[in-house]
């Protein structure tokens, strides 16, 4: 009796086996099986070329990261994205990181002790201000620290900031180095982070002759 029970529920079990395999090859035809896997070549068409001017894009939508990461790493592309364009002189772009209104209010020291050197209002004033880096050969900006707290379409952030900047006097190079801290405002228009106000703060220079 046993063996007879134990023969017969192996046969079940294998007419059950065999149905589901049935079944999935029904399910999936060649054609859905074929539509899940791609060759090396299709996969890589499918990803977006790679490109330089990528690289400092302030948009939200540019990155598989969503909510306040990747409002985080567009709001820092945005900060070396004015470093970027400082040296490499593209006045217009550096301008256009800013608000229609937005402004650059200028420091010779810290703001609680010391007043505005400068105010910049509006892309045009900023952009036309920008020119006074034409007067150096080069300039490194070279963006340390920073953090920022997002607060929906609103942030505000500090980037610490070393600036050489080399110019002839006399025949002479010399080399003026700037720390600099940043003091920021932002806002988010129709997923973009632009500079609502940017306070640039200089703490202290150091001005010396330089050897090629």
């Amino acid at each position: 009796m046993n063996s007879e029970s134990g023969t017969g529920r192996r046969a079940f079990l294998s007419t059950a086996l065999s149905a589901t395999g049935s079944a999935l090859a029904f399910a999936l035809s060649p054609s859905d099986l074929g539509a899940q896997s791609t060759t090396p070549d299709e996969e890589k068409a499918r990803k977006p070329a790679l490109s330089l001017g990528s690289l400092y894009d302030n948009s939200t939508l540019t990155t598989s990261l969503t909510g306040e990461a990747a409002d985080r790493l567009a709001l820092r592309r945005l900060v070396d994205a004015w470093a970027h364009c400082a040296d490499r002189r593209l006045a217009e772009e550096q301008s256009n990181l800013f608000t229609p209104d937005g402004a650059v209010i200028v420091y010779d020291g810290d703001p609680t002790t010391h007043k505005p050197s400068a105010t910049l209002s509006g892309r045009a004033n900023i952009r036309a201000a920008l020119a006074v880096l034409n007067k150096f050969s080069a300039t490194t900006h070279f963006n340390g620290q920073s953090d920022v707290v997002v607060n929906g379409d609103e942030a505000i952030g500090k980037t610490y900031c070393i600036a050489h900047q080399l110019s002839t006097e006399n025949g002479q190079r010399m080399l003026q180095i700037l720390s600099i801290r940043y003091q920021d405002k932002f806002v988010r228009r129709e997923h973009r982070w632009y500079f609502a106000e940017r306070k640039l703060i200089t703490d202290w220079s150091d001005t010396r002759s330089s050897n090629p």
